[in-house]
């Protein structure tokens, strides 16, 4: 519902959920957007009209978004860029999970 804007990541980023995210990210998301985040997953080269976001970059603009915004990209996807991966990964905490391993490999990269 856009009136009630974007949700607040309810989990904690612990080493649990890090790592559940992890897996999850590996399974669903490193094919595109590479296993550091790098935009450069071994199905990347196939996407060249709209390569798959560098996630880590210093000015990548998935560091500026919310948590919340990136949940909603994940859920959602992009119209004609990426798609939305709720039937990948069925439930919130799933998605959340990812989110915060997408935060912790912001973290690990200058």
């Amino acid at each position: 519902i856009a009136e009630r804007g974007v949700p607040v990541n309810p989990g904690a980023a612990n080493a649990d959920s890090v790592q559940r995210g992890k897996e999850y990210y590996d399974t669903a998301c490193a094919l595109c957007h590479g296993p550091a985040g790098r935009g450069d997953g071994s199905f990347s080269g196939f996407l060249v009209r709209f390569p798959p976001a560098n996630l880590v970059r210093e000015d990548a603009n998935a560091r500026t978004l919310s948590d919340g915004a990136i949940f909603l990209v994940i859920t959602n996807g992009v119209p004609e860029r990426m798609p939305g991966l709720i039937e990948n990964l069925p439930t919130a905490d799933m998605r959340w999970d990812v989110v915060n391993y997408v935060r912790s490999l912001q973290q690990a990269t200058p």
